[in-house]
C-alpha cells in the first residue's frame, strides 16, 4: 500500500512540474497552484516572498474585516507581515511545522503572540507552514490552510506538499526575476550608493566616503528601495547582485 502511495504522489507532483514548466504568467502559476493545493484538501493558501511587500492569498472563508481590500485570490498590496505573522516565524525553520505548534518551536515575545492570536481569531482552523527556498536568497513562505479538523498527514504527504510548492516557487522566481528588473534603471551614484550598501555600510559612513549629505544619502537609498522593489538593504544588495548591477569584481576580497 504503501508502495502504491508512493508511486501516486509521484505521479501527482510529475505532472504539476510538467504543467507549471509551461506557464509563462504569474496569474496562470497561482491558478495551477490553487487547483493543486484545493485537490489536496487545503482551503486557505498564503504566498510571500520574503522582502517584497505583497502576498498572494486565497482565505475565501476570511471575514471581510481582515482583508477590506480582499477578493479571493488576490494579490494583496499591503505588508503581510501586518496581518500574518507565521512567514517570519518560518523565516527561521528549515521543515514545515503547524500553525499551532509555533509556541513550542522557540520563544516568541509579547508583540509576536498578540499578532498571532489576532491571526488565529481570522482564521479557521489549523495549516502547514513552510519557507521555500529560490535563487540569490529569493525565498518565500508558504501557508497551506485546512480548516477544521486538522488532517493527520503522512510524512510523504507533507513531503509532497514541500516539494511541490518549492517547484511552483521556483517557477515563479523564472517568470519574475527579469521582469521585475528588465525596466530598471541606476543612476551612476545610486549604484555607487548600492555598492557600499552591498559592503555593510550605514547610510552616514556612506556619506563620509562619497561626499554627500546624510539627508541625500537617505533619498537615494529610498529611492533605491523602491526601484528594486525592496524593503530593507540585505534584500537590496541580493537582488542587485543577481541582477547584475553589482559583480563580485567590485568587491574586496
Amino acid at each position: 500500500m504503501r508502495q502504491v502511495l508512493v508511486l501516486m504522489a509521484q505521479d501527482d507532483l510529475t505532472q504539476l512540474i510538467a504543467t507549471i514548466r509551461l506557464l509563462e504568467d504569474t496569474r496562470d502559476l497561482w491558478q495551477t497552484a490553487l487547483d493543486f493545493y484545493h485537490n489536496h484538501g487545503i482551503v486557505q493558501v498564503s504566498y510571500q516572498v520574503y522582502g517584497e511587500e505583497h502576498a498572494y492569498i486565497d482565505w475565501p472563508d476570511l471575514p471581510d474585516e481582515a482583508f477590506p481590500h480582499n477578493r479571493k485570490s488576490d494579490l494583496i498590496k499591503d505588508s503581510f507581515a501586518l496581518i500574518d505573522p507565521i512567514p517570519d516565524l518560518a523565516r527561521q525553520q528549515s521543515r514545515p511545522f503547524w500553525w499551532s505548534q509555533i509556541e513550542t518551536l522557540k520563544p516568541i515575545s509579547d508583540e509576536t503572540r498578540q499578532r498571532l492570536d489576532a491571526f488565529r481569531a481570522r482564521s479557521v482552523g489549523d495549516g502547514l507552514a513552510m519557507q521555500v527556498f529560490g535563487p540569490n536568497l529569493r525565498n518565500a513562505y508558504v501557508g497551506l490552510g485546512y480548516g477544521e479538523p486538522r488532517p493527520e498527514l503522512s510524512d510523504l504527504s507533507v513531503a509532497l506538499l514541500q516539494m511541490a510548492s518549492q517547484a511552483m516557487h521556483l517557477r515563479y522566481c523564472e517568470l519574475t526575476d527579469t521582469a521585475i528588473l528588465a525596466d530598471v534603471t541606476l543612476s551612476p551614484r545610486e549604484l555607487e550608493v548600492l555598492k557600499w550598501i552591498a559592503l555593510g555600510k550605514s547610510n552616514t559612513v556612506i556619506s563620509e566616503l562619497i561626499g554627500l549629505s546624510r539627508h541625500t544619502v537617505d533619498t537615494l537609498v529610498r529611492r533605491l528601495f523602491s526601484k528594486l522593489e525592496v524593503t530593507d538593504r540585505t534584500t537590496a544588495a541580493i537582488k542587485a547582485i543577481g541582477a547584475g548591477f553589482l559583480h563580485k569584481g567590485e568587491f574586496p576580497d
